[in-house]
């Protein structure tokens, strides 16, 4: 009878017990789709009628239905959850390669300043000797003209500072580089056009500095800024340098020129004009603002996240774009609890710094080593030789400093490099001025003073990351024009000195002093800010001792 009983009881429900309803879920049975359950299925129970008071499952190409509030374990409110919200990963960095593909768009965004900086390499090289025949009387101030138009471009950018965006001081600054370009390529031995195409072209260069140099900082993340900024600056300045060097030398070596022929001075405005086409073009496509300014300026915090999403490949929302976005929140909460005196004070010993660094950079590559590198030519040691090649061997150098000490500078660090450089420097420079005061023996001067344009490169090429990362923000591109305008008035003043050979020994003199002097003064006050934040750069060079490596 038991067996009858239980044979006639009803078969016991297949799957899990439902919990009771709780207040805030769906009633039982419903579908959540869009939060699907792991281990459940929505099996709703046979109707007990032709009508199911249940709705159908969601049909495949139709959007799910939601009823009611999706669970949140326990909670009572429903989950606030963006309509797209994208998925969050962290990429590994495997390799140098792959940082730097993943990163490309950080260069990219400020890669068009450094082909206005190419142009300005040229006019340096040109205001200090490296040129084609001139036809037309010239003063000290032809050669002054770009250094004086670079400070009147650095003083116009403070008027601009966070006025106006960017990109568009670059495309006027890339407007003027071709308008020079065009002067110099179209005119013949005119010294008023050339005047005036050097004037156009150092103010370009002067508009640009600054926020560029303090935009490479922003937009590049701590293990490639170093690498950016020396990339657009002085590795562009050096290729400048170098590019007019060579073309010069083999325009000269050609033999004879007549009045009327493409001359190397057109061939310098042709690239000009190249220079800024290929500046304005890249500028306005790829150039990206500064999220640290969005953030600083109008807390644009959405603003932000984009243009951190656009600095990386692929352009993705990750938990490095949120990281990212995090310390620039710090970095802009610090500065904006000093104010504007502390910041002054803050930036004035980085400036001291700096400045020296910058001024040192300016005697390397002077009108007194020109012409000390050609008076060396003209020895018995050297006799023969063509000249053509030892004065591309002087550009290659300056330029294989530049690019040594760039692609070390997230390994070996910013300070190293720039002692090794500094005490190198010095030796040569002692060396250079003692054979200067001997007229019968001076046959080393040609490899020293090769040398030393190497190992100048390396020592200079760190200013740049510390130009980027050094200065309170508030303040940040107003000392970056200061320390510019103070390198151009090293350049103005050794431009407007008279060489002689007993001024070159003193030259060289005073400068291995000086470089001696750096050396030390680097030992002692320079900091070491290889892949720190912004935040930990500036709270670094905030002491004025500095010791460590």
């Amino acid at each position: 009878m038991g067996i009858d009983n239980f044979s006639q009881r009803e078969p016991p429900p297949m799957g899990f017990a439902s919990a009771p309803p709780q207040q805030g879920y769906p009633r039982q049975g419903y579908p959540q789709s869009g939060y699907p359950q792991p281990g459940h299925s929505w099996n709703p129970p046979p109707p007990q009628s032709g009508f199911s008071e249940y709705p159908p499952p969601p049909q495949q190409g139709h959007p799910p239905q939601y009823y009611g509030a999706p669970p949140r374990y326990g909670s009572p409110h429903p989950p606030n959850l963006p309509p797209n919200l994208p998925q969050q990963t962290t990429t590994a960095n495997n390799s140098w390669y792959s940082r730097n593909q993943k990163n490309k768009p950080q260069s990219n965004a400020v890669g068009a300043a450094g082909l206005i900086f190419v142009s300005g390499g040229m006019n340096i090289a040109w205001s200090i000797g490296f040129r084609g025949l001139l036809y037309y009387k010239t003063t000290e101030h032809n050669f002054a003209a770009w250094f004086i138009g670079g400070i009147i471009g650095a003083v116009l950018s403070w008027f601009l500072l966070n006025k106006v965006a960017k990109k568009y001081v670059l495309i006027f600054s890339s407007f003027l580089v071709m308008i020079g370009g065009i002067l110099t390529a179209s005119t013949k031995h005119n010294g008023d056009a050339m005047l005036a195409a050097s004037y156009l072209d150092g103010i370009a260069n002067g508009l640009v500095f600054a926020p560029f140099m303090a935009l490479a900082g922003e937009v590049s993340v701590s293990y490639m800024r170093g690498l950016v900024s020396a990339s657009i600056e002085q590795m562009c300045f050096g290729l400048g340098i170098f590019l007019q060097i060579i073309y010069t030398s083999t325009w000269n070596s050609t033999g004879y020129q007549s009045y009327n022929s493409f001359s190397a001075e057109n061939m310098k405005g042709v690239l000009s004009i190249i220079y800024g086409f290929l500046a304005l073009i890249i500028g306005s496509l790829l150039c990206i603002e500064s999220p640290v300014i969005m953030l600083a300026k109008n807390n644009d915090e959405q603003g932000a996240i984009d243009a951190l999403r656009r600095l990386q490949r692929p352009y993705t929302l990750t938990n490095e774009t949120f990281e990212q976005l995090a310390e620039h929140k710090k970095y802009v909460a610090q500065n904006k609890e000093l104010s504007m005196g502390q910041s002054i004070g803050q930036a004035l010993p980085t400036f001291i710094r700096l400045v020296f660094l910058r001024g040192l950079s300016a005697m390397s590559i002077s009108k007194f080593v020109e012409i000390g590198f050609r008076y060396s030519l003209s020895n018995p040691y050297v006799y023969g030789s063509p000249l053509m090649g030892w004065l591309i061997g002087f550009g290659i150098c300056r330029w294989m400093g530049n690019f040594i000490a760039t692609f070390c500078m997230e390994s070996c660090g910013r300070k190293k490099p720039t002692l090794l450089g500094l005490i190198v420097c010095s030796v040569m420079s002692f060396v250079v001025a003692g054979q200067f005061n001997n007229f019968t023996y001076n046959t080393g001067n040609t490899i020293m003073l090769l040398v030393f344009e190497l190992f100048a490169g390396i020592a200079f090429t760190a200013t740049s990351p510390y130009l980027s990362e050094a200065f309170p923000l508030e303040v940040k591109q107003h000392f970056i024009s200061f320390t510019f305008i103070a390198e151009m008035l090293v350049f103005i003043v050794l431009v407007l000195i008279r060489w002689s050979f007993t001024n070159g020994a003193n030259y060289f003199y005073v400068m291995g002093a000086l470089y001696l002097f750096g050396f030390f003064f680097g030992i002692v006050c320079l900091p070491e800010t290889r892949r720190t934040t912004l935040r930990e750069a500036q709270d670094r060079f905030s002491k004025f001792i500095s010791l460590g490596f």
